[in-house]
């Protein structure tokens, strides 16, 4: 399995104009991935390539992560957990040899600071508006804020419903849960 991606990698190459790009190395032995992915307005991952000089293992997993992003939301990713990503490519390409688990893991790496690059670009396009706490949808705070008071809100999933803020990375639910304690409290 790892030999058929290495042939013919269905997603090797570079978006030019990609909204997020995220490069990651291996100091084991010196190899790259680059990952570029589209994403559209509504949060959809379009299309996702990578790069890289590393070896068959690397090439496998970096092409099965990229198959496997495609047509995601940001919040289908849920946080990008090891665990998740570990079992989507080993799913597909069966576990890799203990010394080259860290090719796998160089391509999530990757992938982390291609969605990192996106959040800082998301914020950029909002510097000098409202506070934003979701940075993956631009979910503000006054807009939460609003949502909790109209309609009486009591916890984060229920924002989560009604405005999708916290539903992508996660790293914004505890400053959710702080605006919902204040309307509580």
């Amino acid at each position: 399995m790892v030999n058929e991606r290495l042939r013919s990698p269905s997603n090797a190459g570079a978006i030019q104009d990609a909204v997020a790009r995220g490069t990651s190395a291996s100091f084991v032995c010196g190899s790259f991935v680059e990952l570029s992915l589209e994403i559209d307005d509504s949060s959809l991952i379009g299309d996702v390539k990578f790069r890289t000089n590393g070896c068959g293992y690397m090439i496998a997993a970096a092409d099965v992560l990229s198959e496997w992003l495609r047509e995601k939301t940001l919040a289908d990713l849920h946080g990008l957990a090891e665990a998740e990503l570990m079992h989507v490519v080993f799913e597909k390409l069966c576990a890799f040899p203990a010394d080259r688990v860290q090719c796998a893991e160089i391509a999530f790496q990757a992938l982390r600071k291609a969605m990192a690059a996106y959040r800082e670009r998301r914020v950029e396009e909002f510097q000098g508006e409202k506070a934003l706490i979701c940075t993956c949808f631009g979910v503000s705070e006054e807009t939460i804020v609003t949502a909790i008071s109209e309609n009486s809100l009591s916890d984060v999933d229920q924002v989560v419903d009604l405005c999708r803020a916290g539903s992508g990375c996660g790293s914004c639910r505890m400053l959710i849960q702080e605006l919902v304690d204040m309307r509580l409290g």
